[in-house]
């Protein structure tokens, strides 16, 4: 783990092309209802700038942050980002806010505005309820789209079901969305061609930056001029809001898809998932529910614990195998068979009882039973 100059990420932009080999990107959210100072602010500004370097950070930053955040230092994820908050508010509500419906934000009384990466938030005219208003919002967006039909209303379902919780868990969906942007920004934006007089080539910067690095892990760091490329989407097109959506829910290849666990919990569901409210999809659920355990046929085999006599002695097969996990390997036939036998029955008399007229069927079957036996048993 190296730092280095701000005056170099001034001028250039330095990548660990390896970084998310190393982790994935972590959120760490500080600052809580009070404003954080100037220095501070600064000092993470320049963190989060320098995302795309990974272990290699600026040294102010360093300096000015690991007093308050000490894990900084020892990390061993280079994908560490710092969200100030400020009266519950930070730039990922912004963001997420950003991402609603008209209807939506005016239903919540939220103003729809650009967001930075860097996440510094400096919208101090919004009030201090923003944030929570924005992730409730959101939440009910969401629902809509894992839930789009009119029956799977939310107040059908229970506040701690597994659809509601992933709906209302706007920390999972910042983190998403936020992913997102990074991978657009490396995709999309392209080193700068504008340079400074006062700049220096980037040759002379790449090998000042990679000189403290050994020989061997240089190839793992690129330098270039800093990154350029506007608005990675923009929040005022309808389209670009609903694809960046899609993108979250479906995982655009740098996340797992979420449509296979969605499917898993609207597909699996339990009593304790619905609400106590009457609605369609709930009569629907118990309807499908007790029909199938009306059409279950109980058939009640009378088991080794029943059995009015049994043979004491050990045996020794039944040191490794258990006798009940030996019964849950035979069909219905087969294990009324063992217990008459174990019973102390012939083949004659459990004949007799099933009303044939001699035991030579009986017979094949107790052969055909040790046979199986003794080979569950070797």
């Amino acid at each position: 783990m190296r730092h280095i100059s701000n005056a170099h990420f001034y001028q250039a932009e330095v990548t660990q092309v390896d970084r998310w080999d190393h982790g994935p990107l972590e959120l760490i959210f500080m600052g809580g209802s009070k404003a954080l100072g100037l220095e501070q602010t600064a000092h993470i500004h320049e963190w989060n700038s320098t995302q795309r370097a990974g272990f290699l950070r600026s040294s102010e930053a360093m300096d000015g942050l690991k007093a308050s955040i000490p894990c900084l230092e020892d990390r061993r994820n280079p994908n560490m980002i710092l969200v100030p908050t400020c009266d519950g508010t930070s730039e990922l509500d912004v963001m997420l806010a950003g991402l609603l419906p008209d209807a939506l934000l005016q239903q919540h009384n939220l103003e729809r505005r650009r967001t930075v990466m860097n996440l510094i938030f400096g919208h101090r005219s919004l009030d201090s309820g923003y944030g929570s208003r924005a992730r409730a919002a959101f939440s009910q967006h969401v629902w809509s789209v894992l839930s789009p039909r009119a029956r799977l209303g939310v107040n059908a379902f229970s506040a701690k079901s597994p659809l509601r919780l992933l709906a209302g868990d706007t920390r999972f969906w910042a983190h998403r969305i936020y992913r997102l942007a990074l991978d657009r920004r490396d995709t999309y934006f392209e080193p700068t061609d504008h340079e400074e007089d006062s700049w220096k080539p980037v040759d002379v910067l790449r090998e000042r930056i990679l000189a403290p690095i050994p020989q061997a892990e240089r190839h793992k760091f690129r330098v270039d001029r800093p990154l350029m490329g506007g608005d990675i989407w923009d929040v005022f097109d309808s389209n670009e809001r609903e694809d960046v959506i899609r993108c979250a829910v479906d995982g655009d290849g740098v996340m797992e898809s979420l449509d296979p666990l969605i499917e898993l919990l609207h597909s699996h569901r339990a009593h304790e998932d619905f609400s106590d409210a009457n609605s369609w999809i709930k009569e629907d659920f118990e309807r499908s529910f007790y029909s199938k355990r009306a059409r279950l046929k109980v058939d009640l085999v009378e088991t080794i614990d029943d059995a009015p006599a049994y043979d004491l002695d050990e045996n020794e097969p039944y040191d490794q195998v258990l006798f009940r996990d030996v019964i849950a390997m035979l069909d219905q036939k087969e294990r009324r068979l063992v217990l008459a036998l174990r019973m102390g029955k012939n083949a004659s008399t459990i004949a007799r009882e099933s009303g044939l007229h001699g035991h030579a069927s009986v017979s094949r079957r107790i052969s055909a039973l040790k046979a199986k036996l003794a080979h569950v048993l070797k």
